[in-house]
């Protein structure tokens, strides 16, 4: 199989990262906008116009972690929430941290304020890069996008199993995120 054939599977694999989450039930309010730059094995959201009360959390999804989509959106019977609890479960997703307010990381955007989500370190890769909004009176909506990570060959190979299967260390905590934009 040619290397664009591999990224195309590849991609697909993604849409369907992102129809496991359609399949949830969760309808979009168009609130939030999440706008994603990928920069090498850095990848940064800025998400702008939340609703009052609305934050959002990113995570990156590789090929390998669709299985446990698909698996938990139908035990899940509609509901969001056992698919995050599955990826979120799992060391080969990659979540995006949140700039602090006070100098920390935090797990999602201020809520209500316009914000960055950022993974430094990251394996390359093809992922799914799913960000999803929840709050302020709105429905969970997510925003689910395509993300070559890192060298181009380099992802074709993570995504079939040939590159790292986790996020290299950075000191933070588990996760490949650092803050920063």
């Amino acid at each position: 199989m040619t290397i664009l054939k591999k990224a195309a599977a590849s991609f697909a694999v993604a849409a369907t990262a992102a129809a496991g989450i359609t399949v949830a039930g969760t309808g979009a309010a168009n609130a939030a906008v999440p706008v994603h730059n990928i920069a090498g094995n850095t990848v940064n959201v800025h998400v702008t116009q939340p609703l009052d009360g609305q934050t959002c959390i990113g995570m990156l999804v590789p090929p390998a972690a669709m299985a446990a989509v698909g698996g938990a959106a139908i035990a899940g019977g509609g509901d969001i929430l056992p698919i995050l609890s599955a990826l979120g479960d799992r060391s080969d997703v990659i979540e995006l941290d949140g700039l602090g307010a006070f100098g920390f990381n935090l797990p999602a955007t201020l809520p209500g304020q316009e914000g960055w989500l950022t993974a430094t370190n990251v394996p390359s890769n093809v992922y799914a890069l799913a960000v999803v909004c929840l709050g302020g009176g709105a429905p969970m909506e997510p925003h689910i996008f395509p993300a070559v990570v890192g060298n181009p060959l380099e992802a074709a190979a993570g995504s079939m199993g040939g590159g790292p299967a986790a996020p290299t260390d950075n000191g933070n905590s588990g996760s490949a995120g650092s803050s920063g934009s």
